[in-house]
């Protein structure tokens, strides 16, 4: 029966009404959350002070120098150093050191649409480019048969689901609703198939290829009569009316069809390995048809360069936010090696030589 002729309305209907209760809660352990930073970072919070406190102090030098009569003596210096202009040098170079950083970010992104003078941001001229790489390496690498099918069978994903769907399944074929709707679906669609045309046809085929004429023995008298007493019409038009004027009933055979449907999930129960062969053998054979290098970099290149962006700052906002903003405390430290570029070496190895030395002692005692 061909499918322009088929109403498919009883059994959309049937199947809405139904689905959910044969599609598995789902396996919630699995799932895999966003890490949220749970405390404060206050070493970022001070770094986004520190270029308005650098602001600041540098407004406030341009017109006044607190240091301006102030000096200072090392011991393992012969002259004294001034103080004078020390801190709006520090302020310069914090400053300058932030807006640095500013703007390499911002250069990153911007401008989104290329410039005659400014040209156009790394990231959206080289989108095709990061497109094609990140497609091709998704697809390598993360997005194949073989991960795939590997990762379904170290979770047991498709016995944990099947395992629910069997509960399921268990469940509503007891409800008497469910058993009704069902044989009411069975049965329109039968009466379907028997009043459709094809079914017609076919039937009127098989009636003409039969050779009524060269019957013999009581069977050829008894269709003697019969045609003598249809008058003019065909023993196989009436044969075909007498078929298509059944309307098909399902009552009788309801306890058959119910002592199969109680048969099924102990049947799921016993292959549940075949099952979950055909099923894995099922999505191979769809992963391997979709082009995934292609879907990746199509979606990719239908990014437009604000969404491309919003996308990556929101990866990585606080990476990017402690290099802008590290910017100015590492301005002004190249400040003091420009005043006193002997003392700031020494005390740069020390101070770096304690924090890197800190760090690993914590990490070591975290890792134990």
């Amino acid at each position: 029966m061909s499918s322009e002729n088929f109403n498919f309305k009883p059994l959309e209907e049937f199947v809405n009404r139904w689905v959910h209760k044969f599609i598995p809660e789902t396996l919630h352990e699995d799932n895999i959350e966003f890490p949220q930073q749970k405390n404060k970072n206050y070493f970022l919070i001070f770094l986004k002070i520190l270029p308005w406190v650098t602001l600041l102090i540098f407004i406030f030098t341009v017109f006044y120098d607190p240091f301006s009569s102030w000096s200072i003596k090392f011991p393992w210096r012969e002259e004294t150093l001034s103080l004078q202009g020390v801190l709006r040098m520090l302020a310069v170079t914090g400053l300058v050191g932030y807006g640095t950083n500013y703007i390499a970010i911002k250069m990153l992104f911007h401008p989104r649409e290329k410039r005659p003078l400014l040209g156009q941001g790394l990231i959206p001229a080289s989108k095709i480019k990061i497109a094609y790489r990140l497609g091709e390496a998704i697809s390598r690498e993360i997005i194949n048969p073989q991960l795939i099918v590997k990762q379904i069978k170290d979770t047991g994903l498709v016995l944990k689901y099947m395992d629910r769907f069997n509960h399921s399944l268990k469940e509503t074929l007891e409800l008497p609703e469910f058993q009704k709707d069902l044989m009411e679906v069975i049965e329109h669609y039968i009466n379907a198939i028997l009043r459709s045309n094809e079914f017609r046809q076919s039937i009127k085929n098989f009636l003409q290829g039969i050779d009524f004429e060269n019957l013999k023995g009581i069977e050829a008298g008894l269709l003697k009569i019969y045609r003598l007493l249809g008058g003019d019409k065909e023993i196989a038009q009436r044969i075909e009316e007498i078929i298509l004027s059944i309307e098909y009933k399902i009552d009788p055979h309801e306890e058959i069809i119910q002592d199969y449907l109680h048969k099924l999930p102990h049947l799921i129960d016993e292959n549940k390995s075949t099952i979950e062969d055909i099923l894995l053998k099922i999505i191979i054979f769809l992963v391997e048809r979709i082009n995934v290098k292609k879907v990746i970099i199509n979606n990719l290149l239908e990014f437009d360069e604000l969404r491309l962006e919003n996308l990556i700052l929101y990866s990585t906002s606080d990476q990017l936010d402690y290099i802008q903003y590290l910017g100015c405390l590492l301005g002004i430290l190249g400040g003091l090696f420009i005043w006193i570029p002997y003392e700031s070496f020494v005390l740069s190895i020390l101070l770096g030589g304690i924090i890197f030395g800190l760090d690993e002692v914590l990490y070591r005692m975290r890792k134990k």
